[in-house]
């Protein structure tokens, strides 16, 4: 399989789409399609470290996950990076990088991003 085909499988995995939900197989073929470069499967890998989904919570990991992900473009991942420097979600606040993350996302061609980047940006204007 390649890395988009593991990506697939384990989306269908977690949401039950025509296969038994399973987050610990899930979690498994995300690792697999992250390691082969996939960045929308580092960006959900990151959401199973963040919140426990097939494996234990470890935001240490989430995070580098999420920045991997910033790093390569995905708006999401930014977005997420903006609301842990927002929040102080593992890392200490930090309003210069909250903003600079959540612009960066807005930025971004995902209208989910934008819209939950703008959401951040506002809750704490």
């Amino acid at each position: 399989m390649n890395a988009q085909e593991l990506y697939e499988l384990a989306m269908k995995h977690i949401y039950g789409e025509g296969v038994p939900e399973d987050n610990d197989l899930a979690t498994k073929l995300l690792i697999r399609a992250h390691d082969m470069g996939h960045v929308e499967a580092t960006y959900n890998l990151g959401i199973c470290y963040h919140y426990g989904y097939g494996t234990s919570v470890d935001l240490e990991k989430a995070y580098e996950l999420y920045l991997e992900s910033a790093n390569a473009g995905y708006g999401k991942g930014m977005e997420l990076l903006g609301r842990f420097y927002s929040r102080g979600i593992y890392v200490e606040r930090d309003r210069k990088q909250a903003e600079y993350w959540l612009r960066k996302a807005m930025g971004s061609s995902d209208p989910d991003a934008v819209e939950e980047a703008r959401k951040e940006l506002e809750r704490n204007g």
